[in-house]
């Protein structure tokens, strides 16, 4: 049986900074690939759960590098710690977009990793780091200077795992209810943080 989906990291549009994970169908070459594994050893037949259709106008041919597919924040910041300065013509094997590498350098200057030149600061040398977000490695650096680190440590914990909250499709009010418990309106960190407290 062959459902073929999967759901990559992909850049919004050039004028936004965030990620959206969307579902998107797989890849022909993988399609392919998985098809040959059902008469690897004896007579089999693939049976795929999308149609003709899909697979010749949705599907990608091949995988797209992930470097092309996700955010670079953290990419840029350890390239600039390898004293790499002009990151936009670093010959990248699967070179990404000139717009993902600009909105990621302008995130890394507002989080204060990279100056307006865009070399690296003493605080981008301190978030490199850790092996986390760029976002996620200056709130421990902060927590640790507002003297909180301790509640910052397992919101980040937290941040990094998947959700805690399950809603089953035939209990959604219960688990509405069940998570209404742990809410507290002006955040959902510290939201994170009550639950992991309870």
């Amino acid at each position: 049986m062959d459902c073929v989906h999967l759901t990559p990291q992909t850049p919004l549009g050039e004028n936004t900074l965030g990620l959206l994970l969307l579902y998107v169908y797989g890849f022909r070459a993988s399609a392919e690939q998985r098809a040959s594994l059902a008469g690897r050893t004896g007579q089999g037949t693939c049976y795929r759960l999308y149609t003709e259709n899909a697979y010749e106008n949705e599907m990608l041919q091949s995988t797209v590098p992930e470097i092309q597919r996700t955010n670079l924040e953290y990419v840029i910041l350890f390239l600039k710690c390898l004293a790499i300065q002009n990151v936009l013509d670093f010959e990248f094997m699967d070179p990404p977009s000139q717009d993902n590498i600009v909105n990621s350098m302008y995130q890394l200057w507002v989080l204060g990793a990279l100056n307006n030149a865009g070399d690296l600061t003493e605080l981008g040398r301190k978030m490199v780091e850790f092996p986390l977000d760029p976002h996620l490695a200056k709130l421990l650096l902060m927590g640790e200077q507002f003297k909180c680190l301790n509640e910052v440590l397992t919101i980040v914990s937290m941040l990094s795992v998947p959700s805690v909250f399950f809603r089953p499709k035939d209990r959604e009010e219960e688990s509405d209810a069940a998570r209404e418990m742990f809410v507290v309106p002006e955040s959902d960190h510290l939201t994170l943080l009550n639950v992991y407290e309870q």
